[in-house]
């Protein structure tokens, strides 16, 4: 999703099945809305279509959510904070009100494309989905969604004053919420404490579409497709990873992370050049960001009963290079 531009994507095969799809849905909610407001009106008992009334009124709750999230026919500049108030607003009759979890949203107006726009509202949706599901019991609580402008950088933050659980395993949802943010070259801090939970993004207002993916991080003169150091293996045409027989699973900046060390191998990279190579920030914020991202990624490439390939250099930054010995098949 974050190697195509605004004009590609509009134009390409998964816009049309993505439409499609939210046509069929819209369809589906307004049959059940016709078949729930029939029995209403046919009920004899006022309880009774007291109560289908509500149901139906928050399945248009739904649609509305629905539409909001729908993917932009149009590749036009909007104002981001009147689009994701109304998606807040539409959430919260549909999935908050009834369970007494309070959803605010605070910001002036910002400008931004509509394709980008839709790309943080599927963001703000998952995550407020996901503190409804998990960090909320039945005394109910408040999710606060605040969008605002740096320069070129838009910063979203989404809070709420739940209790998360004591351990928290990265689900479905996180890996589309972490693809997501990639697709706008864009960063995700969260943090997890008794007191609720802080999901953190910065990424640029805009982003020009020969710097997408990884282009930002290849030379233009390169025409390689594969990485390798030693028993490490790159595929950028495939996406793929793995380590000699071992497929490694990784997220779109992970993948991102490693083609930029892999590239750059026998190399001391300070944090500094990584925020600004690999998350393209244009200033250095105090963060732990980088040391999180690869404390993740060693994880995945170094096995405890494999040599260690990504060093840390203290007081510097990383390294990555080939296990001492590593010799290639057919070399002797």
């Amino acid at each position: 999703m974050g190697n195509v531009t605004s004009s590609e994507w509009r134009n390409s095969e998964e816009q049309l099945l993505v439409g499609e799809l939210t046509h069929r849905m819209n369809n589906e909610f307004a049959a059940a809305i016709a078949v729930v407001s029939l029995a209403a009106a046919r009920s004899t008992y006022d309880e009774v279509k007291s109560a289908l009334t509500a149901v139906a009124e928050r399945l248009r709750s739904y649609v509305q959510v629905n539409r909001h999230l729908q993917v932009p026919s149009q590749d036009t500049i909007i104002d981001a904070s009147a689009h994701l108030r109304q998606l807040c607003e539409s959430i919260s009759r549909s999935r908050l009100d009834c369970k007494g979890i309070k959803l605010q949203f605070v910001g002036g107006p910002v400008e931004m494309n509509s394709e980008r726009c839709w790309r943080l509202g599927m963001i703000i949706s998952e995550l407020v989905t996901n503190a409804a599901r998990h960090a909320f019991g039945d005394a109910g609580g408040k999710i606060q969604i605040k969008l605002s402008r740096c320069g070129p950088f838009i910063n979203c933050r989404v809070a709420d004053d739940g209790a998360a659980p004591e351990k928290i395993r990265p689900g479905r949802g996180f890996a589309i919420v972490e693809g997501l943010i990639a697709s706008l070259h864009g960063t995700i801090n969260r943090h997890f404490g008794p007191e609720g939970s802080v999901s953190d993004m910065n990424f640029p207002v805009c982003y020009q579409a020969h710097r997408t993916g990884l282009s930002a991080l290849l030379p233009p003169e390169s025409r390689e497709t594969v990485l390798r150091v030693g028993p490490l293996q790159l595929d950028l045409i495939e996406r793929t990873a793995q380590r000699g027989d071992r497929a490694i699973d990784l997220l779109p900046r992970e993948f991102c992370l490693l083609a930029y060390m892999m590239r750059r191998k026998e190399q001391v990279l300070t944090r500094a050049l990584l925020l600004e190579e690999v998350w393209n920030y244009k200033f250095v914020p105090q963060t732990n960001l980088v040391d999180v991202h690869l404390g993740r990624l060693r994880r995945k490439v170094d096995e405890p009963h494999e040599l260690p390939m990504i060093h840390n250099v203290r007081g510097m930054g990383f390294i990555l290079r080939a296990p001492s010995g590593f010799r290639p098949h057919g070399h002797l």
